[in-house]
């Protein structure tokens, strides 16, 4: 049996009021457009999370309520500051914790974190999309990793298969 996890990068982000602290920034209307391409593509090609993490910054969550039409309706959400900002590790934390019954979470989080787990679990499986991961993982962009694990508590380098890497570049 194997899992799968899908990671989301947040949507662009807007500099234009810098009063707001990091945590505070929002989406740019760039950043909602192109959130709202991955949410269609990904009901398209029947991507469906039975769980949603989501980081609780403003930019993550305005990147998950422009997603979420386009998802099951029966999907829960858990919005949590641990993966605002979260290293890598930080994040394997918090996937080491899930219940066995989730199969297939969507993460919504932050660089550099992202990149760096999708790097860690697929280092050796994951061909052009790989490598387009370690030249850069944009605002927006979507990574599907396929984990040869039966339990989250076994999640581990090498575990992911990167199976398929879209930016919302690539659907425009």
């Amino acid at each position: 049996m194997s899992k799968t996890l899908l990671l989301l990068r947040h949507a662009k982000s807007s500099w234009d009021a810098p009063a707001h602290s990091d945590f505070e920034r929002p989406l740019n209307r760039r950043g909602e457009r192109s959130a709202a391409v991955i949410g269609i593509m990904m009901k398209q090609e029947k991507i469906a999370p039975d769980l949603i993490l989501c980081s609780s910054a403003r930019r993550t969550v305005q990147t998950r309520d422009i997603i979420r039409p386009y998802l099951p309706r029966n999907c829960p959400v858990e919005e949590t500051s641990r993966i605002y900002e979260a290293s890598m590790n930080d994040i394997f934390a918090v996937l080491s914790e899930l219940p066995d019954n989730v199969q297939k979470p969507l993460l919504i989080g932050h660089n550099p974190g992202l990149a760096q787990l999708t790097l860690f679990l697929c280092s050796t499986a994951g061909g052009e999309a790989l490598t387009r991961v370690q030249e850069k993982f944009p605002t927006g962009a979507l990574a599907e990793i396929e984990l040869d694990i039966d339990t989250w508590n076994e999640i581990a380098p090498g575990k992911g298969r990167l199976r398929r890497f879209v930016a919302p570049k690539d659907l425009v």
